[in-house]
């Protein structure tokens, strides 16, 4: 009990720097500030997509559920892990597009640099994240195996959704090189793979179903705001 609520209270601090990471100066553009008529297409203020809001808060409140009811470890460790990977995938993403957006005169050099450093240290605590999640995992207790169809079932789904999914939103909007399958798998496909598996291998039915919900609502958030406009220069920026 103590564990989990130790591994809790981890996930919400770790939680909370990633929204303070996300909330600094450096992880937005200076050029609007700077430029109030720029109109080099669409502005964008930063790189980071309006799913990370979201992300970070099903981050800090799984965490917070867990330290106050450890009898929850399993599904707060589901909904947390996979809430970071998630995160960490947008860091990584954004670590290079800072530099794209600097290229597009959409921020200074000097702010890409800074904006590059800051997401390298949000990939990081999204990462510590994820191994804080699987010890909270590890602290619960009830056990029910699934059977090997289910474990064939879901790690072969999970596998067709990791590596399809970037194929067809290539596909869908025309995209052909690699750098863009390899953005989508990396913000959406991986971590919903990985949420896929989750649902036919772990050894516990709520931690399954809570899998199998946490990849819908992800998936149901992403096209919400893929489909809305930027507010502001925020949204989902998509590959150039």
């Amino acid at each position: 009990m103590l564990r989990a609520r130790v591994y809790g209270a981890l996930l919400t601090l770790l939680a909370g720097l990633v929204g303070v990471l996300f909330a600094l100066p450096a992880s937005w553009s200076d050029y609007p500030d700077r430029y109030p008529d720029f109109r080099l297409g669409r502005v964008w203020m930063t790189p980071y997509p309006s799913t990370l809001p979201v992300l970070i808060t099903m981050l800090g409140v799984a965490g917070l559920v867990a330290a106050v009811r450890p009898s929850t470890a399993r599904v707060a460790a589901v909904t947390a892990g996979l809430a970071a990977l998630q995160v960490g995938g947008i860091a990584v993403v954004a670590h290079r597009d800072w530099w794209n957006l600097a290229g597009a005169d959409g921020a200074s050099p000097h702010r890409a640099a800074a904006g590059s450093l800051v997401s390298l240290v949000m990939g990081a605590a999204a990462g510590a994240a994820v191994v804080v999640s699987v010890l909270l995992y590890r602290t619960g207790r009830s056990v029910h195996r699934p059977s090997l169809i289910q474990v064939v079932g879901g790690v072969l789904a999970g596998a067709v959704l990791a590596g399809g999914t970037p194929l067809l939103l290539c596909a869908y909007w025309g995209y052909t090189s690699i750098t863009a399958a390899g953005q989508f798998a990396v913000w959406w496909s991986l971590p919903w793979g990985a949420g896929v598996a989750a649902t036919g291998t772990l050894p516990d039915c709520a931690a399954r179903r809570t899998a199998a919900l946490c990849v819908l609502a992800c998936a149901l958030l992403t096209a919400f705001c893929v489909a809305a406009p930027p507010v502001h220069g925020f949204g989902v920026r998509l590959p150039d």
